[in-house]
């Protein structure tokens, strides 16, 4: 059975959280000690939004499209005092990369609930066809206007309750890391994670479900590390890019009742992996081989490269615990219906 320990923590988590319909014009105040700000954003919410951003903040903003910006090449940035992420995880994963090379502050005003990246301090880079995280810092506030995210293609919202139900599979892998091999744990952490997942579940609202990804970068944040809320079927994500051109929120879904199945022999978990297909069935995720456009070849190569992943980041797998084999790997893809 899976105990837990205590870990050091300190909280670095956004200090104003602001979800609601309308919510940009709370820009306004936020903004008003800033005089020289960047806005880092992408093209159609640029023009979109470009002109009412603005006029909410009070005066002319320096654009950047984060499809220009490449990390370390030291962007020019001149006098600047506040750096906004404003769109989806390219926009503001660029604008944590520009905040920790600055060591300017950034607020974080998401488009879409696509992903639990909107408050934490990780950024996601992309390198020779991989995305891997780098530490950054948390953001100053996040401003969730969902008159806005609303807005967003479904597919985006989909992808996020992707990123939230994993944490089915990373949360029991945690504490199974923590058991089998000492990795550092924290009951605080846990729950709050736990809680945000389980509120999900219950009511998969736009709200719920971007305060659930809030409280999952809040968690991570508070614990220095991705851990809590990132296992095997996140590396099997990264892992995957390279085949599958399909959102990391459905990615890392796809791979979580495979995880499962495995967690629940190690009595770490008390989801079933039918319970998640379920979850994913009806709102119609992608959870067959063929919905992915992937074959069983590359996903079991996939999962292989993730184990590498996890090990290079001293990360314990479930997979490693149980010294799984192809064999049985295929096995459990026929029973879950792959």
């Amino acid at each position: 059975m899976c105990h837990s320990g205590d870990v050091e923590m300190s909280f670095k988590g956004p200090q104003i959280v602001i979800i609601q319909d309308g919510a940009l014009s709370e820009l306004g105040s936020l903004m008003k000690d800033y005089s020289s700000p960047i806005c880092v954003t992408d093209e159609l919410i640029h023009a979109e939004y470009a002109d009412r951003l603005e006029t909410v903040i009070g005066r002319q903003c320096r654009w950047l499209m984060a499809s220009t910006y490449r990390a370390n090449t030291n962007t020019v940035l001149g006098k600047v005092d506040i750096v906004l992420g404003f769109g989806g995880g390219s926009s503001l994963d660029v604008a944590k990369l520009i905040s920790r090379d600055t060591g300017i502050s950034w607020i974080s005003v998401p488009t879409a609930a696509s992903h639990d990246g909107i408050a934490s301090e990780v950024a996601s880079v992309s390198h020779n066809g991989y995305k891997y995280s780098e530490k950054c810092k948390a953001p100053l506030a996040v401003i969730a206007d969902t008159s806005i995210i609303s807005k967003a293609p479904p597919r985006l919202k989909l992808a996020g309750l992707g990123d939230i139900i994993c944490k089915t599979s990373s949360l029991a892998e945690w504490k199974l890391a923590y058991e089998a091999n000492d990795e550092p744990f924290n009951d605080e952490v846990y729950t709050i994670v736990k809680k945000a997942l389980d509120s999900v579940l219950v009511d998969d609202s736009l709200e719920t479900l971007i305060s659930a990804e809030i409280d999952a970068g809040r968690a991570m944040s508070i614990f220095g590390s991705s851990r809590p809320c990132s296992g095997t079927e996140h590396a099997i994500s990264h892992a995957l890019d390279r085949v599958c051109a399909e959102l990391h929120g459905l990615q890392v879904a796809f791979a979580t009742p495979i995880c499962l199945h495995y967690l629940l022999e190690t009595g770490c978990t008390e989801f079933k992996p039918g319970y998640v297909l379920n979850f994913m069935s009806e709102r119609e995720m992608p959870v067959t081989l063929s919905e992915m456009n992937i074959n069983e070849e590359q996903f079991i190569e996939s999962i292989h490269h993730g184990l590498g992943i996890m090990e290079r980041r001293k990360r314990y797998s479930v997979l490693k615990h149980l010294d799984v084999d192809d064999t049985s790997l295929r096995s459990v893809m026929r029973d879950l219906d792959y």
